[in-house]
């Protein structure tokens, strides 16, 4: 087998490959084998069909079984002995394959870039001083207010703005039920604008025991197929109506909040987790400079293959948060069309941050450890409250572990550049107002 490489950038490279003649005759014999059992010929018993019928009838499907043989194993064998390791599936073309000579093809395709990296230690970057203020701890702790606020049901009293309304509803067309388009004991919060805005709307003011019936019209283009177009009659049984109750800043709340006896020692534990929470973002922001200066001293072209491939994916993500916002397929798209652009650039982005990281990484050796991805699988199983080994087993299955080992070797290599930068110190208060 002859093989010539072609560099085309620092991304992109080409083999043209060169097979000897018998390589192409043993696959076409082993194809013309195939076809004379397979084959149903009036005037031949099954199996004794002549290889010379076979070559004229099955000429071209033969030379396809054959190729469809011949070029991978050869492209495979040519990328071992060149040492490459493609980022992308490769695009055959200028493929020459007759009977008694050479069978010769173009295989081009898309590699990581060679990176060597100099200055990535030491590199500048200057901190903020951190302060939190006063008032971002009032803010903490109305928030913690909020969130340990309780729903309480009233009955006499009408459903009002940030109250939580319970109901049973369903969607009818003429005197037919309008297929999935039904609710029992559903929870809506008024004011969240987190249903049906029309639907929302008619809520206020209605008690526990009411039933209402009001039509909904909706657009022709509309996200859910089997409203586009319709108005049909909804109607809504309140099961109950209930009233936020927000708990007192007193000794009590400290005790079942922040396991603190008095409010004093809350708002100093809430403030230290306020600057915790703060030299965390700032180390985040630190990170994120060391990498863009890294970047800007080290150009190079991100592989296009990958560059698609996570664009689609934030772009497929996009569509996830957009199809429950209730958008109609118009303004699904324009939406879509908009965060194109931006998806793309950032997705370059991502793509050399990654490939530099992979770079400082094989330079220092760094390495993940069995445990350190166990450790990672832990982690995720109790944020999704999952069984541990049940959830590793579902990663391994849906080949995820791979990809959750490159993530932790990128965060270790920029933990490993934050270390060994030079960071100095600065000036400024930072706050969350």
């Amino acid at each position: 087998m002859k093989v010539d490489i072609e560099e085309i950038n620092s991304t992109k490279r080409t083999l043209r490959i060169e097979l000897p003649p018998q390589s192409l005759l043993d696959k076409l014999e082993a194809a013309y084998r195939h076809l004379a059992k397979e084959v149903r010929l009036p005037g031949f018993r099954p199996g004794k069909v002549p290889r010379d019928v076979l070559r004229l009838r099955f000429k071209e499907r033969a030379k396809e079984d054959a190729l469809r043989e011949l070029i991978p194993e050869s492209y495979t064998r040519a990328l071992k002995d060149a040492n490459l390791d493609p980022v992308s599936e490769p695009r055959v073309d200028e493929v020459v394959c007759e009977e008694g000579q050479p069978l010769r093809y173009r295989a081009s395709f898309e590699v990581r870039p060679t990176l060597k990296l100099s200055g990535h230690t030491g590199i500048e970057v200057y901190k903020e001083n951190i302060e939190v203020a006063e008032s971002e701890v009032d803010k903490a702790l109305e928030y913690l207010r909020e969130q340990a606020a309780e729903y309480v049901p009233m009955d006499g009293w009408p459903a009002l703005r940030e109250d939580l309304v319970v109901v049973d509803y369903e969607a009818l067309l003429g005197s037919k039920p309008l297929k999935g388009v039904s609710g029992q004991n559903v929870s809506i919060l008024l004011g969240a604008h987190q249903f049906i805005p029309e639907f929302e709307d008619q809520l206020h003011g209605l008690k526990k025991g009411e039933v209402k019936e009001f039509p909904i019209e909706f657009p022709a283009d509309h996200a859910r197929r089997e409203l586009a177009g319709k108005r049909p009659l909804f109607r809504v049984m309140v099961k109950e109506v209930k009233k936020k109750r927000v708990p007192a800043l007193d000794n009590d709340f400290a005790r079942s909040a922040g396991e603190c006896e008095t409010v004093p020692s809350l708002r100093e534990k809430v403030k230290k987790d306020l600057l915790a929470h703060k030299e965390r973002e700032q180390a985040g922001r630190l990170k994120e400079q060391i990498l863009d200066k890294l970047l800007a001293v080290h150009p190079f072209d991100a592989p296009e293959s990958l560059v698609s491939a996570e664009t689609e994916d934030m772009l497929e993500n996009l569509r996830r948060s957009l199809a429950g916002r209730g958008l109609t397929a118009t303004q699904l798209e324009e939406e879509m069309a908009r965060g194109h652009a931006k998806a793309t650039d950032l997705a370059r982005k991502r793509v050399r941050s990654s490939l530099v990281l992979e770079a400082v990484a094989e330079q220092e050796q760094l390495v993940v450890s069995e445990e350190e991805v166990n450790q990672e699988v832990r982690s995720l199983a109790t944020a999704f409250n999952q069984e541990p080994t049940a959830f590793s087993e579902m990663m391994r299955r849906e080949g995820r572990l791979e990809g959750m080992r490159r993530r932790l070797l990128e965060r270790k290599a920029l933990d490993f550049l934050y270390q060994r930068a030079n960071v100095g110190e600065g000036v400024n208060l930072v706050t969350l107002a």
